[in-house]
């Protein structure tokens, strides 16, 4: 399949006019894994053991459309199964998003834009599925799997955002330096805030620790990351972070999106526009390039660290509610802020 798609863009390239639209990846692969291994240690003992079940001791999977025939995929992990939504085909492209127009202020309700499909959409429906003990095993997880993805996306700020640019894929962005010590490139304002901002902070500060290996698994940065996440967060803080519905994440997100500091949108006369002189990002127009800072990515790296430990802590919360029965919220303390 990826030799395919290479081979399309390539062509896609040579022929002038014909764009073909890439899939943004939220948080990219050691963001997605950082939320679901964070949301997997705070599970009850209950949902656990119902996690496990429908993995069925490490082999549980689903069948799926790729390279031209059905085949099985299996998962070992909780996290791993998070990323299943970012391979391609996609199977829900439209639930990565909530993409509106750009009279829309603030998220104010559940429903997505024109009653269509988006994240919000995608999580009830996969919370219903997961709850239901008459439906398959793998219906049950594909669902689970998709839930923990769908809970990163919501807390990327620019996953809410506006139809035209597709939060931000449409900003070409270029960088004074590089993300930390990564290799990772800028290419758009998105995949700044999918990627460079978690590169340069939070994973930058695990490969300073005293103990950094380069020897170690490709993915063990992020269960380090996730230690120092939980170390960092109380019981008391905890408790102020799983309240609310999806729909309140999503408009937290949107009103960082909207933050005239993150550069998505230049506010003109109250409106916010693509650019000074463009209401919006139409099809063929030029891209307009967005110039970044290390101090850009100093001011927001706690931002983004800050909305991954939330779609953790959440994402507990949805599962815990969803298969453990004696589960219950924990109790918010009023003298705390959310």
């Amino acid at each position: 399949m990826r030799y395919w798609l290479s081979l399309l863009i390539a062509v896609a390239l040579a022929l002038p006019g014909l764009v073909i639209p890439q899939p943004a990846r939220a948080w990219g692969r050691f963001g997605h894994l950082t939320v679901c291994e964070l949301a997997y240690r705070n599970f009850t003992p209950t949902t656990r053991a119902a996690v496990g079940g429908l993995l069925q001791s490490r082999r549980g999977g689903i069948t799926v459309k790729g390279k031209g025939r059905m085949e099985d995929r299996h998962y070992t992990s909780f996290n791993l199964g998070c990323l299943e939504e970012d391979a391609l085909p996609r199977q829900h492209a439209e639930d990565h998003f909530i993409n509106v127009a750009r009279s829309v202020g603030s998220i104010d309700g559940p429903a997505c834009p024109g009653n269509g499909e988006c994240i919000l959409s995608g999580i009830t429906r996969d919370l219903a599925t997961l709850k239901d003990s008459n439906r398959s095993s793998e219906d049950r997880v594909r669902a689970l799997m998709a839930i923990g993805h769908w809970v990163g996306d919501i807390h990327q700020p620019l996953h809410i955002s506006f139809a035209d640019d597709r939060g931000g894929n449409g900003i070409d962005a270029t960088l004074n330096g590089r993300c930390g010590t990564s290799t990772y490139r800028v290419e758009n304002l998105h995949a700044v805030w999918d990627n460079c901002l978690l590169e340069s902070g939070l994973f930058e500060r695990v490969r300073k620790r005293a103990d950094y290996k380069k020897s170690w698994g490709r993915n063990t940065i992020t269960y380090r990351a996730v230690d120092t996440l939980q170390a960092n967060t109380s019981a008391t803080v905890e408790r102020t972070m799983v309240g609310g519905e999806p729909w309140q994440w999503a408009k937290e997100s949107f009103a960082t999106t909207l933050d005239p500091a993150v550069l998505y949108c230049k506010l003109i006369n109250g409106n916010c526009q693509y650019s000074e002189n463009e209401p919006m990002l139409r099809p063929g127009s030029a891209k307009r390039v967005q110039s970044l800072s290390q101090t850009y990515l100093a001011q927001f790296a706690p931002t983004a660290e800050s909305r991954i430990r939330l779609a953790g802590f959440r994402l507990a919360h949805l599962i815990n509610s969803a298969l453990d029965p004696r589960y219950t919220q924990p109790v918010q303390d009023s003298t705390q802020a959310p």
